[in-house]
C-alpha cells in the first residue's frame, strides 16, 4: 500500500493568471469569482465611468457650433468633496482628456472644474484672521499639484446663504426669540455670513438636523455655481454604496418623495436667477477667473442634469482604486478621510462599539452599508437598483396634479412658477395634500401662535412653506 504526502498545509498557492489580459497575475478578486490583474481593474472602474459620460453626452447633446461647424466639447462641474469617490472621479477625467491629447486629439470631448465647498463656520474666528480658507487651501494644493491642468475652485459654504434658491425665513424660523428688539436686528446684520450660518446650526436639533441642512447647501451651491460656469452639467462621486445610503436616509428623513431626482440621474430644476449670481471663489492654480460668464449672465437654463458616473461602482471598489496609480492617491486625501478607508476596530481586532447617540443618521447608515458590502453587495446594488424603477413625473415631483396640468415645472414661464409652492430649504416642489397627511398632528407652523394675518405668523415672522421632511429637520 502506497501513500502520498500531502503538501504542507502553509504551501504558498499557485499564481493565477488574469482572467482577462491572461499576460499579468491576477492579484484583484472581481465580481463574479474572477481574478485581475491591477491594470485591467484600473480599466474596469474607469470604463465604468466613461460609459456613464458616453450617454450623458448622447442624451444632452445639443447642435450649438462654432465658426468652424464644429460642436465645442461639453463642461462639467465636478463636486470635489475631496473623498474617495470624488477624488477617483476627478483622476479619471484627468487621464481620459490626457489619453485623448496622446491619441492627438487638438480637443478633447469635455472639460470640466473642479468644486469644492468648504466649511468655513467650524472656526470660531472671524473669517478675516488667518485659519479656514488657508486649511483649505493647504488641502487643495495637494490636488492643484497633482493635476495642474485642472481648475479647482474653493467655495464657502456660507455663500449659500445669498443664494436666491434659498428661503433665508425657513431657517431663520428656527427657535426663534420671542420678542426679537431693533438691537438684535442690528446685531445680527453686523454678523458676517460665516457666523450667520454658524449660529444657524447651533440652533438646529440634531445632529441629524445640522448634517441634512449642510447637505442640502452644498447642493445648492454646486448647481448655483455650475449655472454661474455655463456647465452642461454637474457631476457627484456618489458610489453604489453611497446611493443606498442616500436612499435610506432620505426616506427616514421623511423626504422620499425626493428619491427619483437624488439617487437618479437626469435633469433637475434650476431655480431663476441664478445665472446673475457670482458665486465667491478662490482662483485656481491656473489663475481661472470666478466670475459668472457672459453666457450664463444672459440666461439661466431650465434644468441642470446631474449624473453620478461611478453609481456601478461600490465604495470598497473605489477605495482599491484609490491604491493603484503611482503615487497611491489615498496620499490627496484628508487624514479622516484617509482613516475611514480602514476598517473600525478595536485594539482586540474586534470592531469598536460606537456610540450613535452623536451620529446622524447619514453616519449610522454609512456604518450599517460598510457592514453589508462587505458580505452581502448585492444587497447594496438591489437598493439602488430598486430605486431607479422609481419614475420622476414629467410636471410633479410628488406624482400629484392640479387638475390643469400645471405641475412643478420650474423650466416654465414666470407665470407659471408664480402658481408653483416649493420647499425653502431642498427646493422640491411641495405636495400640499400629501403634506397635510404625513404632517398628522404636528399641525401648520405657519399657524402657530394666534393672530397670524396676511403674510406674517404668529411670530411675526414672514411665512414660509417647506416640506415634510425639511421640516423635521428644522423643528425636530
Amino acid at each position: 500500500m502506497t501513500t502520498t504526502a500531502a503538501p504542507p498545509a502553509d504551501a504558498a498557492p499557485e499564481p493565477r493568471p488574469c482572467n482577462r489580459c491572461k499576460e499579468h497575475e491576477g492579484t484583484i478578486e472581481l465580481r463574479g469569482a474572477e481574478i485581475v490583474c491591477q491594470a485591467c481593474f484600473a480599466y474596469y472602474v474607469s470604463s465604468k465611468a466613461i460609459k456613464r459620460l458616453e450617454a450623458l453626452q448622447r442624451e444632452t447633446a445639443t447642435p450649438r457650433s462654432t465658426g468652424q461647424g464644429k460642436r465645442r466639447p461639453q463642461r462639467y462641474l465636478v463636486g470635489l468633496s475631496c473623498g474617495p469617490s470624488s477624488t477617483a472621479l476627478l483622476h479619471v477625467l484627468t487621464e481620459n482628456v490626457r489619453l485623448q491629447r496622446a491619441r492627438g486629439q487638438k480637443t478633447s470631448r469635455f472639460e470640466y472644474v473642479a468644486v469644492h465647498v468648504f466649511d468655513d463656520t467650524s472656526s470660531s474666528q472671524p473669517p478675516s484672521t488667518i485659519g479656514v480658507h488657508d486649511a483649505e487651501d493647504a488641502v487643495l494644493s495637494a490636488y492643484r499639484a497633482r493635476y495642474p491642468e485642472a481648475q479647482i475652485l474653493a467655495v464657502p459654504l456660507s455663500s449659500a446663504l445669498a443664494l436666491p434658491s434659498l428661503d433665508l425665513a425657513a431657517l431663520s424660523l428656527t427657535h426663534p426669540s420671542p420678542a426679537p428688539d431693533q438691537s438684535q436686528d442690528q446685531d445680527a446684520n453686523s454678523l458676517s455670513p460665516a457666523q450667520r450660518l454658524s449660529h444657524i446650526f447651533q440652533t438646529l436639533p440634531s445632529a441629524t438636523s445640522r448634517a441634512d441642512v449642510r447637505r442640502l447647501l452644498v447642493r445648492h451651491l454646486l448647481i448655483a455655481t455650475a449655472v454661474s460656469h455655463s456647465c452642461d452639467a454637474l457631476l457627484l462621486g456618489h458610489s453604489t454604496t453611497s446611493l443606498a445610503e442616500l436612499t435610506l436616509s432620505e426616506t427616514a428623513k421623511g423626504r422620499g418623495f425626493s428619491l427619483p431626482g437624488l439617487v437618479n440621474d437626469g435633469a433637475v430644476p434650476v431655480p431663476a436667477g441664478l445665472g446673475t449670481l457670482t458665486v465667491g471663489s478662490n482662483e485656481s492654480n491656473n489663475g481661472a477667473e470666478s466670475a459668472a460668464s457672459p453666457e450664463s449672465q444672459s440666461t439661466t437654463p431650465a434644468t441642470l442634469p446631474i449624473y453620478s458616473p461611478l453609481r456601478e461602482l461600490f465604495r470598497k471598489e473605489i477605495s482599491l482604486y484609490l491604491s493603484i496609480p503611482s503615487p497611491p492617491l489615498t496620499a490627496l486625501l484628508p487624514p479622516f478621510e484617509a482613516g475611514a478607508l480602514a476598517p473600525n476596530v478595536g485594539a482586540s481586532g474586534k470592531a469598536a462599539v460606537v456610540s450613535h447617540r452623536d451620529m446622524s443618521i447619514d453616519d449610522v447608515l454609512a456604518r450599517y452599508f460598510g457592514e453589508v458590502e462587505a458580505s452581502y453587495p448585492s444587497v447594496v446594488a438591489n437598493v439602488v437598483r430598486t430605486t431607479g424603477k422609481l419614475l420622476r413625473r414629467p410636471n410633479s415631483d410628488h406624482g400629484h396634479d392640479n387638475g390643469n396640468g400645471e405641475g412643478n415645472n420650474n423650466g416654465g414661464s414666470d407665470g407659471d412658477s408664480s402658481k408653483q409652492t416649493q420647499c425653502g430649504l431642498c427646493g422640491a416642489g411641495v405636495d400640499e395634500l400629501g403634506d397635510e397627511r404625513w404632517r398628522g398632528e404636528i399641525g401648520e407652523r405657519d399657524q402657530a401662535g394666534a393672530g397670524a394675518e396676511g403674510g406674517l405668523n404668529g411670530l411675526g415672522r414672514p411665512k414660509t412653506k417647506l416640506c415634510y421632511g425639511c421640516e423635521r429637520s428644522v423643528c425636530g
